[in-house]
């Protein structure tokens, strides 16, 4: 058996596996909805489907939970080196020549140094494997704890036919819980740099912080001002309008589940779109009842003078 991991290409664009992602990506900032056709094949694996069809799993499925809205794979490792197989795709369908495999995990208790491992069959025999094992970034090592962060397995197999099978394994050397996100199959293109999904992930990142502290800026206004009993139309207004924004991106957060998109496009959305539209949703009737007192307080005090 020949294995060389030198085909594992760090020229590969991280950014471009379809054009949903790329028109999602300022959807984290504007919270506007478009549709845009996909530039490359992507297929999604989710573990609680793959269930129900009696495909034979490595662990336990766990449930949806606050943190991870998504079906989970629990891997455990034992006391002694563990190679667990999570996934076999037979007939992946590849038509390019750069593809590869990414997802959300989270781990703990891992004693040594873990991976994540694809391997490619090939037609003529070949198999060839992508390993994580960098110090940072979605192909870091699995070492110690984390929590939910992105991977990708990504192999360029530029001049060879298309894989027939591919294999993603977790390997851990000793003891650990690896928890697996559903796991998505993309084609890679060359269009971009080789840093584009960390670029990427750094986009989506600083529009949840944008976002997020423009929420904080309105919410504590909103809060001061209602405290103070001054500006009622504009405070109704504000909390009127950050409902509006939250259905806005919480809708923009099923679409991008329910077109496949990565754990770090859908989650933000999902999240943001909750704490913006529930919260200030429960505080009307508050806030309302805060200014009726004020004015009843004021007529009191005109009657009385």
């Amino acid at each position: 058996m020949r294995t060389r991991s030198s085909r594992c290409s760090p020229r590969i664009d991280w950014t471009s596996s379809s054009g949903k992602k790329a028109l999602l990506a300022p959807l984290s900032l504007t919270i506007l909805v478009g549709v845009g056709a996909a530039q490359g094949t992507s297929r999604e694996f989710r573990w609680n489907e793959l269930q129900k069809q009696g495909s034979p799993l490595a662990g336990p499925v766990l449930s949806p939970e606050p943190g991870a809205p998504f079906h989970r794979l629990k891997v455990e490792g034992t006391s002694s080196p563990t190679r667990v197989t999570v996934l076999t795709i037979d007939r992946p369908h590849i038509v390019g020549p750069r593809y590869g495999l990414r997802g959300q995990i989270r781990y703990e208790g891992i004693e040594g140094i873990g991976y994540l491992e694809m391997w490619s069959y090939f037609p003529d025999g070949g198999q060839y494997f992508s390993r994580t094992l960098a110090d940072e970034g979605p192909m870091m090592k699995l070492s110690g704890a984390s929590n939910w962060r992105p991977f990708l397995l990504p192999f360029d197999a530029t001049g060879a036919r298309p894989p027939t099978r591919l294999v993603f394994n977790v390997v851990l050397p000793g003891r650990g819980v690896v928890y697996l996100g559903p796991v998505e199959l993309s084609e890679l293109n060359q269009a971009g740099g080789g840093a584009g999904e960390i670029a990427a992930h750094r986009v989506t990142d600083a529009a949840g912080a944008i976002a997020g502290a423009v929420l904080g800026c309105v919410g504590a206004m909103i809060g001061v001002l209602t405290s103070l009993g001054r500006a009622r139309s504009l405070v109704i207004a504000s909390a009127r309008t950050l409902i509006a924004f939250g259905a806005a991106a919480f809708v923009a957060g099923i679409i991008a589940s329910a077109w496949s998109q990565p754990y770090s496009v859908f989650y933000p959305l999902l999240l943001l779109g909750a704490v913006a539209c529930i919260v200030p949703l429960g505080l009307l009737p508050t806030i309302r009842r805060r200014y009726e007192e004020v004015e009843l307080r004021t007529m009191r005090a005109h009657d009385i003078r």
